[in-house]
């Protein structure tokens, strides 16, 4: 790229992990939050004594959890489980970012020293 310079904000980068590391915490505490309060032992539907409320408790909570007609990955906690992931891996890639930034500023304040 002739004339053009890639500059980097080392600042922005350091608030883009802190970021990320709030959005993992903040998914993680939904994912227990969902699995707490999205699927009790009771819904309180009359599940323990009417079928039907039953199968629908069991429905809510697959929706919820995970269950055998609802894939984990497919329910609430799996799906904040996924947005938890994505913020670390987000975060891993802005870590790498930062890292090499400060190598090649350390190296490039190296070669200046020496002249």
């Amino acid at each position: 790229m002739t004339g053009d310079r890639l500059e980097v904000d080392r600042e922005a980068l350091v608030r883009c992990i802190a970021a990320c590391d709030v959005l993992a915490a903040d998914m993680r505490d939904l994912r227990e939050r969902a699995r707490r309060e999205l699927a009790p032992e009771n819904f309180g539907l009359g599940e323990t004594h009417l079928r039907s409320a039953a199968e629908l408790a069991a429905r809510f909570r697959a929706a919820a959890i995970g269950g055998p007609v609802v894939a984990e990955e497919d329910s609430a906690i799996g799906t904040f489980a996924a947005h938890e992931r994505y913020a670390l891996d987000l975060k891993a890639n802005f870590e790498a970012a930062l890292a090499r930034y400060d190598e090649q500023d350390a190296a490039t304040s190296h070669r200046i020293g020496q002249l």
